[in-house]
């Protein structure tokens, strides 16, 4: 790596220095126990959460480097995006509902290269396998297609030998485990769309989008340290927030419903938590049965055995707690669609929270989208050391 990439990366010593390394023995512990859960975290979830601001600085990192100055001056056809399932397509996705209506070039999802893709686009295989044969043939044909192709996926193996030095090197400089590669893939991509569009490329070394992103989320990875206690502690707050409910995760946008999804993705794998996640409309739809159904918790197995419908009544329900991934300034009126539920929370990034002066528009909504993505992040990972699932 670069030693600049080095430099700027070195920011998130206290980010991981206060998440701790993630060793020690399992177990079970409570939320306002940092000390047990950093030994619980054996597995380093922890730590490879917080790296989330990292991720964004390594790529912002390769750009002031030049590395997608072979983009400037283009107007491409369309812009591909090829990439496998798993949370590179969870990123796609997000990018791709955030720039809808927005982006003056066809944007287009896929998992493998369409055939029409020829000299005239711009091709972004993203993902985290290099061992992948259908992200490889992708490169290897759009290169020798003509096309423009910006390889966001670790150089090695089948992928470095059909990049071959043909193609705009944006390969993760960080490398975390793919469940915690959201960020780093999205980051990618908004570099890539941003330079095509022509934004940012007048900034400063060490300006720029990327780095406010950047220091946006490393913010969230600080406030949702282990060593902050539950009521200062977003994570945790979220994670308290989730333990004994069904939970629903809806959004009020389409890039909303992307962070929602991941964050669904998340907790089952992370928390062991089954979560829903619909649409807002969806929600508003179920809002009379969800209202009408009984409440005041599930049966015991012993209970549920005996119980009878045509004389005990319909079942009472674990409580339902629906959960809203969207911005501060939309909250009061998301809360106010969804009135009629008993528990409706919007999930806005919290007062308090650092922001880039000066954001507007889709890069001030992706600033706060990502920061929850991470909140999510970190309260999974809570819930699988408190072992609350």
């Amino acid at each position: 790596m670069p030693d600049r990439a080095v430099a700027l990366l070195g920011r998130e010593e206290a980010v991981t220095e206060i998440i701790g390394a993630g060793s020690g023995p399992n177990g079970l512990t409570d939320l306002d126990d940092p000390a047990g859960l950093i030994a619980a975290d054996v597995g380093g979830h922890l730590r490879a959460a917080a790296l989330a601001g990292a991720q964004a600085r390594a790529v912002a990192a390769a750009v002031d480097e030049g590395a997608l100055d072979p983009l400037d001056g283009i107007a491409p056809r369309a812009v591909v995006v090829v990439c496998g399932a798993g949370p590179a397509a969870a990123a796609a996705g997000f990018v791709e509902a955030l720039t809808a209506g927005r982006f003056d070039v066809p944007l287009v999802r896929s998992t493998e290269l369409p055939p029409w893709v020829g000299a005239l686009d711009v091709v972004v295989v993203c993902g985290f396998d290099a061992g992948d044969l259908v992200l490889a043939r992708a490169i290897a044909v759009a290169s020798r297609r003509g096309a423009t192709v910006v390889v966001a996926v670790p150089l090695e193996g089948p992928v470095a030998e059909a990049a071959a030095g043909r193609t705009v090197d944006l390969s993760p400089r960080l490398r975390v485990p793919e469940r915690f590669g959201f960020i780093g893939v999205a980051a990618a991509l908004l570099a890539v769309l941003g330079r095509i569009a022509g934004i940012d490329r007048s900034a400063a070394p060490g300006e720029g989008f990327l780095f406010a992103l950047a220091d946006t989320l490393d913010d969230e990875a600080l406030r949702g340290a282990p060593d902050r206690d539950v009521e200062s502690n977003p994570a945790k707050r979220l994670a308290a927030r989730m333990a004994g409910r069904r939970i629903a995760l809806t959004a009020d946008t389409a890039a909303g419903l992307a962070v929602a999804e991941h964050a669904a993705s998340q907790a089952l794998t992370l928390g062991g938590q089954v979560v829903a996640a619909v649409g807002l409309a969806d929600v508003e739809l179920a809002v009379p049965e969800l209202a009408a159904a009984p409440r005041g918790g599930a049966l015991s197995g012993s209970d549920a055995l005996f119980h009878d419908p045509f004389l005990d009544g319909p079942a009472a329900q674990t409580p339902l707690r629906v959960l809203v991934v969207t911005i501060e300034e939309r909250a009061p009126m998301v809360q106010a669609r969804l009135r009629a539920l008993p528990d409706v929370e919007p999930l806005p990034v919290d007062e308090g929270a650092r922001r880039a002066p000066d954001t507007a528009g889709p890069r001030a909504d992706a600033q706060e989208l990502l920061a929850l993505a991470v909140r999510f992040d970190l309260a999974s990972v809570y819930r699988r050391l408190t072992g609350e699932a």
